[in-house]
């Protein structure tokens, strides 16, 4: 998944972001990618006898040239600019859609619109400006109450939560340059819509250089583009393009009829069903966003997590309800939900260290209120249902996706935001669709993470809690292969341990044995897929060269020890203030961003002399620990596969010691609060944070 670039508030990186972390997409045939990717076409409609008809319509069709009217002569040749010279292609839609309507008795869905000078709108700042879209006519987005305008009569901007295609258009005079250049800015339409607006499942897109016309298409599972076609002289497909969107159903062009926009206390909210597994339908209205960063992605879960109340229980409006937790997730489709999970959990510990330790356990783990599939047109939703049950083609080609090299900017990383946590990009081979499905959980428990903690000494006693939660997995042969600073939790006394997706029995034999996790906290060795702490006789070549890598207990523990040093060198206790350029280098250096980049730290002693005085005696049990850790690994490491319970044994007992002095050392080291110095912040900056930089089309506004 992609790093801190998406965020970093500049738009060519984040661009660049995202195409690195898609790298190639498959490239499919016209044929497939109607028949998998777009709605089915309704059955009033006939797309030969449309183009028929057109073609007998001498304002539409030109019979001496055999192509639109509207382009009876190459874009490129015009000397118009861009904007001019594909504004005709609303015309096409106007007829291709009038037409349609003669026989078909369903209401439009889209109207067609080209502003490339205007941003629409967005609920996240994005400076983007497709050259034309496909919007709906039913608008999804909640206007902004008379009241609260400048001008009552003021026209409101298109908004992105209404787009359904984002088109980009180049002449093509600029050759393979223009292609990229489009290919740029439309995964960047689809990655804006899909990473700002939870309501969406898929989007589309359309790009144009000179004649040169592709599809594009994307879902949590895959992102798709078509072969290319000379749209002027092969009317056919563009008719079958726009009447398949124009007359389908919502949920069909992408958009979750399960979640809609609500306009509460001034802000835009959601109320989000859930269909319980028990048969309840429940409605919960959303009171604030705490985590969507897995959404930056276009492929992967998309995780989305808000705070919640009930509002709807069956139908029944339900009154002072409490605060609870929602989270919204795309999971791959051979893992079980993360609620059946945690009952085997459990369901282990009870068969195997009876009901005491199974209730003890509970303590550290959330509660789970609901649970259940997302259901959509009458169907568990997933993205099986969006490409109408189909595998990639086998004559698929790839398609490589354009990656300039950015120079890299050092990312501020003082106290004041939230910090952002990288996620190791997806390994996607694209020679099958690894589809997900589609779920909601309600937890209970509303938690702090643990970034959020305002003394150091309750840091470390989550992080005791955690271990504790990890030890009762360990002690019935699970791992939990996701252990990061979003999911160590803080609710009321106790640390809970969450994001059990990942989780999976040591002897489980199903796929999946590939590196998951986020980067910073990532074992070394789960980075490398590899062992990494064998002893010099055992690395003969040949030797153990048919034992496969796999997660092992000890990558967890590795995992809450990085989340530890992490606190140290990325937080600061009141007295500092802010952290010194010693200890931004430090934390700058341990936790670089990049896989396979912290072996080195692994194997040396933490300097924490550059830490402020008072975590200083807490960095001496964290090292401490961390000197466990390579004994632990270097023990176990002695057969093939690793000998891990022993050590791991012992570790568990060093790590609650390390823990216990540590918050015995640091219970009164107060931290300063990424929150409050958030809010001192200089409010323009704040509204910069997303995408300060202009679109280059606006420096192209003369290019003809």
């Amino acid at each position: 998944m992609s790093s801190e670039e998406h965020c970093s508030g500049d738009l060519n990186l984040g661009r660049s972001a995202v195409l690195r972390d898609l790298g190639e997409i498959p490239s499919v045939s016209l044929e497939y990618f109607k028949s998998a990717a777009l709605p089915p076409l309704r059955q009033q409609i006939d797309v030969t006898h449309i183009e028929e008809s057109l073609q007998r319509d001498p304002t539409v069709w030109s019979d001496a040239s055999k192509r639109w009217a509207e382009f009876e002569t190459d874009p490129k040749k015009l000397g118009k600019h861009e904007g001019e010279t594909f504004k005709p292609l609303s015309n096409v839609f106007a007829a291709v859609i009038g037409e349609a309507s003669k026989t078909c008795s369903i209401p439009v869905k889209l109207r067609f619109a080209s502003r490339p000078m205007e941003a629409p709108k967005s609920g996240r700042t994005d400076s983007t400006r497709p050259d034309a879209y496909l919007l709906l006519v039913d608008k999804k987005t909640i206007d902004v109450p008379e009241g609260k305008r400048a001008h009552a009569s003021e026209e409101l901007p298109d908004s992105w939560d209404n787009i359904a295609v984002s088109l980009e258009f180049k002449k093509g005079a600029g050759g393979i340059a223009d292609g990229k250049d489009d290919d740029r800015k439309v995964i960047w339409s689809l990655h804006h819509i899909m990473r700002s607006d939870p309501c969406r499942r898929a989007t589309f897109g359309v790009t144009i250089e000179n004649t040169e016309m592709r599809f594009w298409f994307t879902c949590r599972a895959i992102t798709l583009v078509s072969k290319s076609f000379n749209f002027c002289t092969e009317p056919e497909h563009l008719i079958y393009f726009f009447c398949s969107l124009a007359f389908a159903e919502d949920h069909a062009l992408g958009w979750d009829p399960t979640i809609q926009r609500v306009y509460v206390g001034g802000k835009v909210q959601y109320d989000i069903t859930v269909y319980a597994d028990e048969g309840d339908v429940l409605v919960y209205q959303t009171t604030r966003v705490i985590s969507d960063y897995s959404a930056d992605a276009l492929s992967g879960p998309g995780t989305r997590v808000f705070e919640a109340r009930l509002k709807f229980l069956n139908g029944t409006s339900v009154k002072d309800a409490k605060p609870v937790v929602l989270k919204d997730t795309w999971r791959d489709c051979d893992r079980d939900r993360e609620d059946i999970i945690l009952n085997r959990i459990f369901d282990d510990l009870r068969e195997h260290k009876g009901r005491e330790q199974e209730e003890e356990a509970r303590r550290y783990f959330l509660t789970v209120l609901a649970a259940g599939n997302v259901v959509v047109d009458g169907k568990a939703d997933s993205t099986d249902c969006l490409l109408r049950g189909s595998d990639l083609p086998t004559d698929r080609a790839p398609r490589r996706l354009p990656v300039d090299e950015v120079p890299e900017k050092p990312i501020k990383s003082g106290e004041g935001f939230p910090p952002i946590f990288r996620f190791a990009p997806y390994s996607i081979k694209h020679s099958k669709v690894h589809h997900r499905t589609h779920s909601r959980l309600v937890f209970k428990e509303v938690c702090q993470p643990i970034y959020e903690l305002r003394t150091l000494g309750t840091v470390f006693a989550t992080l005791e809690d955690a271990r504790k939660a990890l030890q009762f997995m360990h002690s019935v042969g699970w791992v939990h292969r996701d252990i990061s600073g979003g999911n160590v939790l803080r609710w009321e006394k106790l640390g809970k341990l969450a994001d059990l997706e990942y989780a999976k029995r040591m002897d489980s034999n199903t796929i999946h044995e590939v590196r998951t996790g986020t980067l910073d906290f990532m074992a070394c060795e789960v980075e490398a897929q590899k062992y990494l702490f064998q002893p010099p006789s055992r690395l003969v070549i040949g030797e153990d060269e048919n034992t496969p890598f796999r997660f092992n207990p000890l990558h967890d523990m590795e995992s809450l020890w990085w989340i530890a040093t992490w606190t140290l060198y990325h937080r600061v206790d009141q007295e500092a203030g802010r952290p010194s350029k010693e200890q931004i280098d430090a934390c700058h250096e341990l936790f670089p961003g990049r896989l396979q980049a912290r072996g080195y730290a692994l194997l040396t002693r933490l300097n924490f002399c550059m830490l402020p005085a008072s975590f200083h005696n807490a960095a001496r049990d964290v090292e401490n620990m961390h000197q466990h850790l390579m004994v632990a690994y270097a023990e176990s490491e002695t057969t093939m596969p690793p000998a891990y319970p022993k050590p791991l044994g012992t570790l568990h007992a060093i790590f609650a010691e390390c823990f216990v002095s540590a918050v015995e050392h640091s219970k009164t080291v107060s931290l300063l609060s990424p929150r409050a110095e958030l809010r001192q912040e200089d409010s323009s900056a704040k509204r910069q944070q997303e995408d300060p930089t202009p679109d280059p089309r606006e420096k192209k506004r003369t290019k003809v």
